[in-house]
């Protein structure tokens, strides 16, 4: 039996816009959209490593405000556990704070004609039923 990857996301609001990227070409799932977050290291907790992984891929820092989801899923590449925390921007940073590119602002409108990855589908659906 696999062990499930554990996966810290970043679900961040600002002024009532949500922050996406795109995937690369050259990773599992090229090309959808997702938000920011990445692989656990060894003894961090989701919730850090979300934090850590938003910095690292988009330049601002963020606070995790609640627990949204732990979703498990089979991809064909692997297992995966994804704990998504929905997160604002630090206190000291403008609304809509510039990420770095492939991550925008985005509408909750755009956000429901995005195709994000399937393990995705629950969270997405959390976040469109709240608007």
């Amino acid at each position: 039996m696999t062990v499930a990857v554990q996966i810290g996301i970043a679900v961040v609001n600002s002024a009532g816009k949500i922050l996406v990227g795109r995937r690369a070409l050259d990773v599992p799932l090229p090309g959808l959209a997702e938000f920011p977050g990445g692989k656990c290291e060894v003894d961090e907790t989701p919730r850090s490593c979300a934090v850590r992984e938003c910095q690292e891929e988009t330049g601002l820092i963020i606070i995790p405000r609640e627990h949204l989801a732990t979703i498990e899923h089979s991809y064909l590449h692997g297992d995966v556990e994804l704990h998504f925390w929905s997160c604002g921007l630090s206190p000291d940073l403008p609304d809509h704070a510039t990420p770095a590119h492939p991550f925008r602002w985005i509408s909750y409108e755009e956000l429901a004609s995005l195709q994000f990855p399937e393990a995705n589908r629950e969270v997405l659906a959390q976040l469109l039923n709240r608007q």
